[in-house]
């Protein structure tokens, strides 16, 4: 399969059928900068919503500082699903540092990247590619991008043999944020465990605890993709990746300030994400979804693609265990007469019936 970066580099004026979208799809697609202008200039246009987690302490979480944060993330996930976190507590140098690094590795030559390539009809996701397994229906249609993608956190989860060893930096980098995200994860599982009104180690307990109440991590599961989007010369026909949301329970995204993330409004809008500096932006997925009995939203995402420039995100999916731990909602939520929205069903479960769902 020829890399997509490669078809930018080759100077082609028309892109590949395989990446021309639906055209009811292809009627609210556009440049990635032309959108972001558009929506931006527009006045009274909708903002995803920045919230400040600094002032929570999870020592006193029913103080003034503590329940003000606890609503204004409640309100976001509950509204939006998603969410600028300012106040994360990961140093700059750090990101700046993990920029970096993944920079570097997809500044290599293309032929130096295939060392680390995927095979994911082998089984094999890890690596570098240019889709993830599924990502193709059956209309065979392919996203812009090329990406990295591998098991970040716990460090005894992750296959080191498919992380780059160049640049020298990204191995000791990634895995310091990677530390860093799983105790941000914590941190917001305990306020939007407050949001619902129950105890502040409950979420992510529940993302962690089998049915028989036996703890089967230390920590929830994180995987890191690098999503690397190159100059499209039509990028009102192709997307980088297709609306989705995803199944995590939360995700956290970086970028390298170049527009292209849409979320889909409560309205029906879409709404271009901003770059607001010092945050990251943070998913409510499936399974925390579920577990919140729908009272949270898994967003509803895509990314758009550009003429002028490569645009790069570098995504950590926050799971639980694939196959012990079983996602329902949460038995505190079912009261006055509040009936279940979701089956129980394992992470491996939701997953493969997603992807199912999505070739159907």
């Amino acid at each position: 399969m020829a890399r997509v970066e490669a078809l930018s580099m080759s100077g082609l004026s028309v892109i590949p059928v395989e990446y021309v979208r639906s055209m009811d799809e292809r009627q609210s697609l556009g440049d990635a900068y032309d959108q972001a202008a558009a929506s931006w200039s527009t006045a009274g246009c909708q903002r995803i919503p920045i919230v400040n987690v600094a002032p929570f302490d999870g020592a006193d979480p029913s103080s003034p500082a503590s329940a003000a944060v606890v609503d204004a993330v409640r309100a976001a996930a509950e509204d939006w699903g998603v969410m600028h976190v300012a106040g994360h507590g990961i140093q700059d140098d750090l990101i700046d540092a993990l920029r970096g690094a993944g920079m570097g590795f997809f500044g290599m030559p293309i032929a130096d990247k295939e060392a680390y390539a995927n095979n994911p009809a082998a089984g094999i996701l890890e690596g570098y590619g240019s889709r993830l397994a599924g990502s193709a229906g059956e209309d065979g249609k392919r996203e812009w991008e090329d990406y990295l993608f591998h098991q970040l956190h716990p460090d005894a989860r992750a296959d080191h043999a498919r992380w780059p060893a160049h640049p020298p930096e990204y191995v000791p980098v990634t895995k310091s944020f990677g530390e860093r995200v799983s105790e941000l994860a914590a941190r917001l599982l305990a306020i939007l465990s407050l949001g619902l009104g129950v105890p502040a180690p409950t979420l992510e307990r529940r993302l962690r605890l089998s049915d028989e109440e036996v703890a089967v991590e230390d920590d929830l599961l994180l995987k890191m993709k690098i999503n690397y989007y190159p100059p499209c010369p039509q990028p009102e026909l192709a997307v980088g990746v297709e609306a989705h949301t995803d199944v995590s329970a939360l995700s956290f995204i970086l970028t390298n300030g170049v527009p292209g993330l849409q979320v889909l409004n409560s309205a029906g809008a879409w709404v271009t994400a901003r770059d607001e500096p010092g945050t990251l932006v943070v998913h409510v997925g499936d399974a925390l979804e579920i577990l919140s009995n729908g009272r949270y939203t898994s967003v509803l995402h895509r990314g758009l693609v550009n003429r002028r420039t490569v645009r790069i995100s570098w995504v950590v999916f926050a799971e639980p265990p694939p196959d012990s731990v079983r996602l329902r909602p949460l038995p505190e939520l079912l009261v006055n007469g509040a009936e279940p929205r979701f089956e129980p069903r394992t992470f491996r479960q939701h997953l493969e019936n997603k992807v199912l769902k999505k070739k159907d």
